[in-house]
């Protein structure tokens, strides 16, 4: 057993004596169509720090499952907090496992919009606190949009009773800002600007401007597909990195001395 959560002091200190790495998981709760739940993001990074805790014996924290999700807040649900508030948060949280002895923090996020403030978070740890940190995206490249047939697809293979496939639609994305023509997710032309959800789409599965984004044809077969082969990937990593010397794996001095 090796949920924080799940588990008393004292075998928390047994962990914690036995093995310097920790998974802690994040996600969000926000909108993810009108098929899947708000809390999308936080359940697949707890599913899959739960698979990937149990095959490699590293002790998995609890989810945080609120993140960086105001640019979905005009759908009903969306809860989130300012990126400062969260990367203090998240900080704090990876020093207190620090505290009883792990060395190295794996941060295992389902939210891209979490990871820039992670990323931070993670550089700190290994620079400020002789602590190594690093940020996984807790699904493999190329899924297709927020919300759309990959992601859902996870969420049929890891708690398939909470999706709602009489819901799911095929959205196509909106190309324009007011006048302007926008040429991805927040991008008019070469030049970013601060994007809503709302901005693209109004049923909240997400892609890029212009772009039919389907969320219809997922199944729990595609998300094993998707997950199986990156879940031995992960597993492989972590167990090479529980492995190394966190010392080896730290910033080195930027003075001589």
């Amino acid at each position: 057993m090796v949920q924080l959560a799940e588990v008393s002091w004292t075998d928390a200190q047994k962990l914690f004596a036995e093995c310097d790495t920790v998974i802690l998981p994040v996600g969000s709760t926000e909108q993810h169509g009108p098929h899947n739940p708000l809390g999308t993001d936080h359940l697949i990074a707890a599913a899959f720090s739960r698979e990937v805790g149990d095959r490699t014996g590293v002790p998995v924290l609890p989810v945080v499952p609120v993140g960086i999700s105001e640019h979905h807040r005009q759908f009903p649900g969306t809860l989130w907090v300012p990126p400062d508030v969260f990367r203090d948060y998240m900080l704090s949280v990876a020093l207190a496992a620090c505290s009883h002895g792990a060395r190295k923090v794996l941060f295992f996020n389902g939210h891209g919009g979490n990871t820039a403030a992670l990323v931070e978070v993670a550089g700190a740890l290994r620079r400020d606190y002789d602590v190594f940190a690093a940020v996984l995206m807790t699904f493999p490249p190329g899924v297709d949009g927020h919300a759309g047939s990959k992601e859902t697809s996870m969420n049929l293979l890891y708690h398939g009773h909470l999706v709602k496939m009489d819901r799911a639609v095929d959205q196509t994305q909106d190309t324009h800002l007011g006048p302007l023509p926008m040429t991805g997710i927040g991008r008019l032309g070469p030049m970013d600007f601060p994007w809503d959800t709302i901005d693209l789409t109004p049923t909240g599965v997400l892609g890029g401007a212009g772009k039919r984004i389907v969320s219809t044809t997922a199944t729990r077969k595609t998300g094993e597909e998707i997950m199986g082969p990156f879940t031995e990937e992960v597993v492989k990593l972590v167990e090479a990195i529980k492995a190394a010397d966190a010392d080896e794996l730290l910033s080195k001095p930027h003075k001589a001395g």
